[in-house]
Parts: structure tokens; C-alpha cells; sequence
């Protein structure tokens, strides 16, 4: 007679190996997080020990990108009229 579920064995094995590449996968995505953190925290300290000890070296900092008004374009479109009330105290 058959005992249990023909595929048992098949299914807890696919169940464990589903659990084995879950634990990899978190393991994995923590080490790439830890390492980005200490690549981070290398560059910092890179610039703040060229800060201190090149003084004569500094370079102007660069520009930094334009933010924009992201807000006052979606409310405020350029392309209908606006109509603006008058000033009463005039």
C-alpha cells in the first residue's frame, strides 16, 4: 500500500532548497548593503584626510545640478492664462 503523497518527497525537497536560496539571497543582499556602507565610509574619510592634509590642493567645489520646482510646474502650467485678482489696497 502507499504511504502518503507520491510526490512528498519531491515537494519537501523543492520547499528546502526554496528555504536554502531565500537564507542565500538575504545573506547575499547583506553583504552588498555592508560593503557599500564601508566603500562609503572609505571615500569620507579619504576626503576629509585630503581636506586636512592638502590644503594647498583644494579644488573649487563643483556645481551642483539645478533643482527644480517640481511643484509649481504641475500646478501653475505655463500654457493656460492665469487670471489674478486685483490688489484692493491700490
Amino acid at each position: 500500500m502507499q504511504q502518503g503523497h507520491p510526490r512528498r518527497k519531491q515537494l519537501s525537497r523543492a520547499r528546502h532548497e526554496m528555504a536554502m536560496h531565500r537564507r542565500y539571497m538575504f545573506a547575499k543582499k547583506i553583504n552588498e548593503g555592508m560593503h557599500s556602507f564601508i566603500n562609503g565610509v572609505r571615500e569620507v574619510m579619504k576626503g576629509v584626510a585630503n581636506a586636512i592634509f592638502n590644503t594647498s590642493e583644494t579644488k573649487p567645489p563643483e556645481e551642483k545640478p539645478e533643482i527644480k520646482d517640481i511643484y509649481s510646474e504641475m500646478h501653475i502650467p505655463k500654457g493656460l492664462m492665469q487670471i489674478v485678482p486685483p490688489k484692493i489696497n491700490e
